[in-house]
């Protein structure tokens, strides 16, 4: 039952920034506001003195007790719904009604804003407890623990006494007149190297200095003369010439030349319709734009593996006067849709320039389902996001509140894609503004 347990972990971000972060080592209670003895502060207009957020009952569950100037989204069984839609519930039941309470369950997560201050909370498992020392802090080991006064005062005394000494003794130069007196151990360990007597060269005879000088004159017999020179080439290479033999190493590198040619990998590297750092960055096996919508399903101009996993070859391309298309690739056509619900603002944000950059954005989502289909040719549902806009336009936050899609490969990569967005900034706006919109992915 332990393992089961689930308590809450929260973070609060104030202006962007994660400021505080609470994860509890058992069910507790959890209150805020901008009092000291809160355990999470909020700042901002309308923020409690001190209120009790999430109560613990005797029952082993949370509820959520939310004050009527607080805003959000929140996750309650699997489905996503705006706080302030929940006051609107509240008040059609009870007018009168003060806080509204909720009961958690541990799938329960969301999004609060209490002024300036956002809280982000979900249900976790505990964190370990604090470590405790075994002694208290009066009983740690000190410097001075074991020296009466007498001791320090003695060593005080010593300290004052001898030690004019030894700084002057360690900072005097010595004296080279009594180095060779000095052990030389001692000038080791002082990094004073010692005197070395250089032996006088012995004067040579008349007979010697004769000899040397012939082997000096065989030497010179023996050793050939270098001549520096500079050899320049007396030929003028063309720059086709230049830009093949460039290519042909390029080739030679990869391990695979076969002379020029359709087909062939210097075929591929020469051709202007291809990138090579493209290229390999897809694998060698598909190009895309820079929306990541598919080209083609595998690169032309020689045998390799197709997207979905089989053999193919191509014959290259075939160069006509309208430029150079793709021969012998068979593509089976099929239509994508992607839909996109109108956009639900909440903040400062403009309405309409939110909804049409989301449907100028729908073609960088297309290719994340295209990928997925390629290994579930039925795959179709909608996915409910909700984002946060900063006043500088930049999506800060991405969180799924509903997902009939039910694929984790085309959920994170449109989450990906949709953090890189960028909205124009409306004019006045003094917070960020969350945006609720739903995709539709359906294939025929």
């Amino acid at each position: 039952m332990a393992s089961k347990l689930k308590v809450l972990r929260i973070a609060s971000i104030t202006d962007d920034l994660v400021c505080d972060e609470l994860h509890q080592t058992a069910p507790a209670s959890v209150s805020v506001g901008h009092r000291i003895d809160s355990e999470l502060l909020v700042f901002g207009p309308q923020t409690p003195d001190h209120h009790a957020l999430f109560e613990y009952g005797k029952d082993g569950a949370y509820t959520l007790v939310l004050p009527p100037w607080t805003g959000g989204v929140l996750s309650l069984r699997g489905r996503g719904t705006k706080v302030a839609e929940l006051w609107r519930k509240q008040a059609r039941r009870d007018p009168k009604g003060g806080s509204l309470r909720l009961r958690l369950d541990p799938t329960a997560k969301g999004k609060l804003v209490f002024g300036e201050t956002a809280l982000l909370f979900q249900f976790a498992p505990p964190a370990p407890p604090p470590r405790k020392d075994p002694f208290p802090a009066e009983y740690r080991a000190r410097v001075f623990a074991g020296l009466t006064r007498f001791d320090l005062a003695t060593l005080l005394s010593g300290l004052l006494i001898l030690g004019p000494y030894f700084i002057w003794a360690a900072t005097s130069p010595i004296d080279p007149t009594i180095e060779h007196e000095i052990d030389e151990r001692f000038l080791r360990v002082m990094g004073i190297p010692p005197k070395q007597d250089v032996p006088k060269p012995e004067e040579k005879d008349d007979e010697e200095k004769l000899l040397a000088v012939e082997d000096e004159e065989k030497k010179k017999d023996k050793e050939p003369e270098i001549v520096e020179k500079m050899i320049n080439p007396s030929k003028a290479f063309s720059k086709e010439a230049i830009a093949k033999a460039r290519g042909v190493g390029v080739a030679r590198v990869l391990g695979t030349y076969g002379g020029p040619g359709e087909g062939t990998v210097f075929d591929v590297i020469q051709s202007t319709e291809n990138n090579l750092g493209e290229l390999f960055a897809a694998g060698m096996t598909r190009v895309v734009d820079a929306d990541g919508n598919e080209v083609s399903t595998f690169v032309p101009g020689g045998e390799g593996i197709s997207a979905l996993g089989s053999a193919v070859g191509t014959k290259g391309f075939d160069v006509s006067a309208d430029g150079p298309e793709v021969a012998g690739l068979d593509k089976k056509e099929r239509k994508i849709s992607l839909k996109s619900s109108g956009a639900d603002v909440d903040g400062d944000a403009d309405k309409k320039a939110v909804q049409a950059t989301i449907r100028n954005r729908m073609g960088a989502l297309q290719s994340c389902y295209e990928k997925a289909l390629r290994g579930n040719t039925g795959l179709s549902g909608k996915i409910v996001y909700t984002i946060t806009i900063s006043v500088m336009g930049t999506v800060t936050s991405v969180q799924v509140l509903d997902d009939s899609l039910q694929d984790e490969g085309v959920k994170s990569c449109t989450v990906a894609k949709i953090k890189g967005w960028r909205f124009p900034t409306t004019p006045g706006a003094e917070a960020s503004s969350d945006v609720t919109f739903s995709v539709v992915f359906s294939g025929q």
